[in-house]
């Protein structure tokens, strides 16, 4: 249910829509570097630049100035004409407005009969140049402002599109001035958006206004020349492949002066805008640039021509989330059964088929949002294995206390038989004492001098047997709580329940007697150094006929925040192929009667878990030598 609700989730979340976004962007820069780079050969920008502002006056120009631009554009030969530029309001700058401005507010009349008649309205001077030159006007698509009435019984060419579907849907309808517009046939929306991580990808073929569909600016400028135009639209938006050469752009002073050759114009579809600051908006896209509304449609134009624009099905979307779904009830699968090499052969494979499908399909026009699958995947993969190491560590932490009790129940059996030995002969002296007091009673000679002779041997022999029971007691302590206690002590401890007492012929020697004062945890050093005077009693007996008396070296060095403890025996020390394993859990050079190769694996995770310290191992000059170095302050 959790794995549902994540991946429900993620289909519904911005983040892997802008991970997805970036996931496209690099795969056309990758797929880039493979392809032959394809010349815009369709298309043209005629840009009312910095240039022509300069040249021929501040925007708005005068709409005689439009349609000379128009005309000669037209004059060219070009395939089509695309105005993207919107006019909504009549020109002000025409003879007429002027003469109507002048009579409603000076009352004054203005005779125009000096113009001819074609140049006493501008408006319909370009209108009859829009229509003789067949050029594309453009409309705008959006919720922030009324439509004009003329705007609002706006249909396209008779509802071509009326069984077209989108979801691009708006209520309001920004076109031209009626004058313009009325007996114009070929008009398409010039709105163009940038995705939520503010990149412009995108362009809608179409977009619904109440019950008409209109088509895009591009796509209308095409149709306004050819009608049978078709091409496999399945989607309603095209991603812009921005990876063919740019079409050429032409200042729009340099065609009025008559300083354009015929060349580059003719035959081409020819998009006539600004990329002029604050006239037209301009759109950062993936590389970094930003280019201009006019360049977006020319390149759209190019895309359609040339069948290199992309799509982006809805559905993959779906496909994608439910197959991540699908992968991790699977990969969750495999983990609850601990099979690491087939997760990562998985994983592996899922790379590798994802990434050839992502760019095949890619090559061939369609991106499939392949990032819905690997962000959701991923980061339940990720959140899975974090979750699966925090299980691991507190069953490895569960495992490594199941060791140290086991080991310290092996140490108990030892212990046990240690103590047993030790027992035998306080207790004979015991025993020995009660019967001199039973002799000494009747033959009369135990007096209170005597009697309280005997009751102190029997007090001292009982004291040696308590201080052996609160050793033990002491070893198998659960209290964790640290305290400061005597190194010097903790050593005699660990001497006194070692296997020192049965081992014939081996002697502790030690090579400084320094004590050091440790805040820490006493038990669990004695069972450490336990461990190693035990294993060195076994060699030193193993090897005496070779070694003769057997010898266990201690030396303690102090150190500014740690004390270091090294136990030395003479008993030729570990073979370099034993080094590297003498610390792995059940690894023993001894035999199976002797050894459960926990000793050395259970010291390791003593000193270094719970005591911070170091272990380390290497041969000295007798034997090996083990060193514990433990900090003061634990």
């Amino acid at each position: 249910m959790g794995i549902a609700i994540m991946h429900l989730y993620f289909y519904n979340s911005n983040y892997i829509k802008k991970i997805d976004y970036k996931i496209y962007d690099l795969t056309t820069l990758i797929s880039n570097q493979f392809q032959e780079e394809k010349s815009a050969a369709y298309s043209v920008v005629v840009d009312i630049d910095e240039k022509s502002i300069q040249e021929f006056g501040q925007w708005p120009w005068s709409r005689i100035i439009d349609a000379k631009l128009i005309s000669l554009i037209n004059e060219m030969s070009p395939s089509s004409i695309g105005i993207n530029i919107l006019f909504p309001e009549e020109d002000r700058l025409s003879p007429v407005s002027m003469q109507k401005f002048y009579k409603k507010y000076f009352d004054a009349k203005i005779n125009l009969d000096v113009l001819a008649p074609e140049l006493q309205d501008n408006d319909k001077l370009l209108s009859e140049v829009i229509r003789i030159s067949n050029s594309t006007l453009p409309i705008y698509l959006q919720n922030k402002f009324h439509s004009a009435e003329h705007c609002e019984a706006m249909s396209y060419k008779k509802n071509m599109f009326e069984n077209i579907e989108s979801r691009f849907l708006v209520e309001e309808l920004l076109c031209n001035h009626p004058s313009l517009q009325e007996d114009v046939k070929n008009f398409g929306f010039i709105n163009a958006w940038s995705d939520s991580d503010g990149i412009f990808r995108r362009v809608p073929f179409f977009m619904r206004y109440k019950k008409e569909v209109f088509p895009s600016f591009a796509l209308a400028t095409l149709l306004s020349f050819d009608d049978g135009l078709t091409f496999d639209a399945k989607e309603d938006t095209a991603l812009v492949n921005f990876s063919l050469s740019r079409p050429k752009v032409i200042s729009a002073s340099d065609v009025l002066k008559g300083e354009v050759s015929e060349q580059d114009i003719q035959g081409k579809i020819v998009i006539l805008g600004s990329s002029v600051v604050g006239l037209n908006s301009r759109y950062a896209i993936a590389n970094g640039e930003s280019i201009s509304n006019s360049m977006i449609h020319a390149m759209f134009v190019d895309n359609i021509l040339n069948n290199t624009f992309l799509t982006q099905p809805e559905y993959y979307k779906v496909v994608n989330i439910l197959l991540s779904f699908s992968f991790s009830l699977f990969v969750l699968f495999l983990l609850s059964k601990k099979r690491y090499v087939q997760i990562v052969f998985f994983l592996f494979f899922l790379s590798v088929s994802s990434s050839i499908l992502l760019f095949f399909n890619y090559i061939n026009g369609v991106y499939i949002s392949i990032g819905y699958l690997w962000i959701s995947f991923i980061s339940f993969f990720i959140l899975l294995m974090i979750y699966h190491l925090k299980v691991m560590n507190t069953e490895n932490q569960e495992q490594e206390k199941f060791l140290i009790r086991q080991s310290k129940l092996a140490s108990m059996g030892e212990m046990i038989t240690l103590i047993a030995h030790q027992w035998r002969q306080p207790l004979s002296a015991i025993n020995g004492i009660v019967l001199n007091m039973d002799i000494d009673y009747r033959k009369e000679k135990l007096n209170r001098e005597r009697f309280n002779e005997y009751l102190d041997e029997i007090e001292s022999t009982t004291a040696y047997l308590s201080k052996t029971i609160n050793d033990f007691t002491d070893f198998f302590s659960k209290d964790k709580a640290s305290q400061v206690f005597s190194l010097s002590k903790v050593i005699a401890q660990a001497k006194h329940l070692s296997a020192l007492s049965s081992a014939k012929n081996v002697s502790i020697i030690y090579r400084n007697s320094e004590d050091v004062k440790i805040n820490g945890y006493a038990s669990e050093l004695v069972q450490s150094l336990l461990v190693l005077f035990n294993n060195s009693i076994y060699i030193c007996q193993e090897k005496q006929e070779t070694i003769g008396d057997g010898k266990i070296f201690i030396d303690i060095k102090k150190l500014a925040k740690s004390v270091i403890v090294s136990v030395e025996d003479n008993g030729g020390g570990i073979a370099k192929k034993d080094m590297k394993k003498i610390f792995n859990p059940y690894y023993t050079t001894k035999d199976k009667h002797h050894g459960t190769g926990l000793g050395l694996y259970i010291l390791k995770l003593i000193v270094e878990d719970s005591m911070n310290g170091k272990v380390s191992l290497h041969n000295g000059k007798e034997g090996a030598v083990f060193s514990l170095e433990i900090p003061l302050n634990i």
